[in-house]
């Protein structure tokens, strides 16, 4: 299996039980899967990561969480949940050094993009391109 193919195995696992979720819940899940990537690449990975925890909205956590998680195992980081997922990728990106940081970065988005197309196939998640 390819690194590609795991990241997209392990996004579909995570966002398949949402599918069953109500609407509101579905699209303001998937809106911020659609905007994470664009406010990574404005902002930076610590603060897209800072402000999308602090937003208040579960939704937005539990996609941010989310996100860490698979992160966390692709990287065989043995979690045992996805807060505890997101405090090793934010203490991760908050004090990397540049070369790792950028690797970070780089992975973060190409995990995203996994959550992007899943959100638009599987939430019907719409409005962001």
């Amino acid at each position: 299996m390819t690194r590609e193919q795991r990241r997209a195995e392990l996004v579909y696992e995570r966002l398949k039980p949402y599918a069953s979720r109500d609407q509101s819940y579905r699209d303001n899940y998937g809106s911020m899967a659609l905007r994470f990537p664009a406010l990574v690449r404005s902002a930076g990975l610590v603060q897209a990561l800072a402000f999308v925890n602090s937003r208040g909205k579960d939704e937005h956590r539990d996609f941010v969480y989310d996100l860490a998680a698979v992160l966390a195992k692709l990287n065989q980081q043995d979690k045992k949940d996805r807060e505890q997922a997101f405090k090793w990728l934010f203490e991760q990106a908050r004090t990397a050094d540049l070369p790792h940081y950028l690797h970070l970065t780089r992975e973060t988005l190409a995990v995203a993009d996994w959550f992007k197309r899943f959100s638009q196939s599987i939430l019907k998640a719409e409005g962001v391109d």
